[in-house]
């Protein structure tokens, strides 16, 4: 959970500095790789651990949804839903997200396997071993607080009787 609330918390804080177009798909983009690529293994796995039996590659089959060309493909379905005049920012925005969710993920170093970042043209993983995977828990609190901070700043707070804002 910490690790959604950091991929959040920095999406904001990029679309907060560098503007607000598209502010939704690129925060879709950056949670869709766990939420997508993570979430459903998981759910296999507790549920096999319940006693159902489940096959073990149906716990591995999501994880290239969380590699940079199973975030391209969801990219561009996800993009093809939005209207006409809005599919390439929308898309633009949605790799963007997944772009700086692998950055943020490679920064980090986890016990035995990194990214197969090239996957499927090579099985090298990468990953650089900066902060260990659950420094997480300890520096989503802050990023939060400063995304807070920064989208009141960038897009303040609804004023009682004034149309929502629109979307972006």
């Amino acid at each position: 959970m910490a690790d959604l609330i950091t991929h959040a918390a920095l999406a904001v804080l990029v679309k907060a500095r560098r503007g607000s177009t598209h502010t939704p798909a690129f925060l879709a983009g950056t949670l869709l790789p766990d939420l997508l690529g993570r979430v459903p293994g998981l759910t296999v796995l507790f549920l096999r651990g319940r006693g159902l039996p489940l096959p073990d590659a149906l716990a591995y089959l999501w994880e290239p949804f969380h590699l940079p060309l199973g975030m391209a493909l969801v990219a561009y379905l996800l993009s093809r839903m939005a209207p006409p005049e809005l599919r390439a920012g929308v898309g633009r925005n949605l790799l963007g997200g997944g772009a700086l969710h692998l950055a943020v993920d490679l920064l980090q170093r986890h016990l035995g396997t990194g990214y197969m970042v090239f996957f499927p043209f090579s099985t090298v993983q990468v990953e650089l071993g900066w902060l260990g995977s659950e420094d997480t828990v300890f520096l989503a609190p802050p990023l939060a607080l400063a995304a807070a901070l920064a989208a009141w700043r960038r897009w303040g707070l609804p004023r009682r009787g004034s149309p929502p804002p629109a979307p972006g």
